[in-house]
């Protein structure tokens, strides 16, 4: 279907330039009627070729690729505008969609773009990645004539592109959690019993098997002793991470909704690597993902990472969270077996009545539920004027505030909350889950 055009602000004034001297020619000076005629005459010209320019666009043929890995790298969104006519799009002028989390470094979000006939032209817009899911485009193009006389109606090109960035795993915090990894894929529990690690040798008991006997000390001290192994066992851990409109409040980069991909990805990838199994449930106003069944290895890492790049901002603000579905989907995909499930929110408003729910549910079928929050630092906004930081650490403070409250309201009902600064959850999540063993 070819783009309808329309004459743009300058058609009048150029009209009433061509009628002017037109009848100042017919009246007065008969030698400007010729120049009349030839600017009316450009003026069809002008409408002719937009109306080309504009039967090109709908025929563009468009390839898009995008480039995103990790939070904190470049994504790159590429578009190949190929033109089959022979028409040149001589002046055409692009605008692109994208989520407003998404800052874009380059180029401008429009601009001016020639397509060459039967060739095409490139345009890559980069953006800085945030770690979840979002929406870059529609792509639509303009055609307009060289003298800008007449415009066609935007033509959408390319429609919006599904972007996804997963989430870091922060070095220090590994470094600071890691231990050997074991390969059968148990995890020690620091007690004796069945294993394949050694925890004590004790005296000869009834009961002992023979096989235990350490002959050696035997041998050479005439003292009959048993090694006791340490006993290995499975654990389950599971990350429900909010991904709501709230927790997309902050500088970029350091909101509570990054800080728990972070936090997530970063436990994840020790527990994996120590044997135990892990699965992510990610909620936001508009849909509820899930990882699947708990796993470990890498294929337990790579669900909950991919899980974790679903967050999403949703613009809509009108639009609620299903609790319903949340508690569902998490009751789906829990073990029979006991697990510990980290609810990763911030416990104000009605996330409180939803953590008391859960710690209820969860109680009653033998699994363990911790509320974790960030006690969220003050960042220097160094650019901002005077009393822009003081709104921002008043707000801060705000918001601390109500949390903090919301966490004494359900400490008293008996949930469990952790609340600690982002850079040390990591450390005090699996320390509550070694000592669970």
């Amino acid at each position: 279907m070819v783009a309808p055009v329309r004459g743009t602000h300058r058609l009048l004034p150029y009209v009433l330039v061509c009628s002017t001297l037109a009848v100042v020619g017919v009246l007065y000076e008969e030698s400007l009627v010729v120049p009349s005629l030839l600017l009316a005459s450009v003026a069809v010209l002008m409408r002719h070729y937009a109306s080309l320019a504009a039967a090109a666009l709908s025929r563009l043929s468009v390839e898009a690729r995008v480039e995103a890995a990790t939070e904190g790298s470049d994504v790159r969104v590429g578009f190949e505008l190929r033109n089959p006519t022979r028409v040149p799009v001589i002046l055409g002028e692009y605008s692109l969609s994208y989520s407003p989390l998404l800052r874009l470094r380059g180029p401008s979000k429009a601009g001016l773009l020639v397509v060459p006939p039967s060739g095409a032209v490139e345009i890559t817009f980069t953006f800085g990645g945030r770690v979840g899911r979002y929406r870059v485009g529609p792509l639509r193009v303009v055609a307009r004539d060289p003298l800008g006389l007449f415009r066609s109606v935007e033509v959408e090109v390319c429609g919006p592109l599904e972007v996804r960035v997963l989430p870091t795993v922060e070095p220090v915090s590994v470094r600071r959690l890691w231990v050997p990894t074991r390969r059968s894929g148990l995890v020690g529990t620091r007690h004796p019993g069945t294993g394949t690690v050694l925890y004590d040798v004790r005296e000869y008991g009834p009961g002992d098997e023979l096989r235990s006997v350490v002959w050696r000390l035997l041998a050479s001290r005439g003292l009959l002793a048993v090694k006791e192994m340490e006993r290995e066992t499975y654990q389950h851990v599971v990350f429900v991470v909010d991904s709501t409109r709230d927790m997309w409040v902050g500088p970029p980069g350091r909101t509570p909704a990054e800080h728990f991909s972070r936090i997530a990805a970063s436990v994840s990838y020790y527990l994996c690597a120590r044997g135990y199994s892990v699965s992510a449930l990610v909620f936001s106003e508009r849909e509820v993902f899930s990882s699947g069944r708990p796993s470990w290895g890498r294929e337990g890492f790579r669900r909950v990472i991919g899980a974790l790049s679903n967050l999403e901002y949703v613009e809509d603000s009108g639009r609620g969270v299903d609790f319903g579905r949340v508690l569902s989907g998490l009751l789906s995909l829990l073990p029979r077996e006991r697990a510990v499930v980290f609810l990763l929110t911030r416990p104000a408003g009605l996330r409180e009545e939803l953590a008391a729910r859960l710690s209820e549910v969860l109680g009653s079928r033998g699994h363990v539920l911790f509320l974790v929050t960030p006690l969220l630092p003050s960042y220097e906004v160094a650019d901002a004027p005077p009393w822009v930081r003081s709104l921002y650490r008043l707000k801060l403070y705000g918001v601390l505030k109500e949390d903090l409250e919301s966490v004494g309201r359900l400490g008293r009902r008996g949930v469990r909350v952790v609340a600690v600064d982002p850079t040390y959850a990591p450390q005090r999540l699996v320390r509550i889950v070694e000592e669970l063993l």
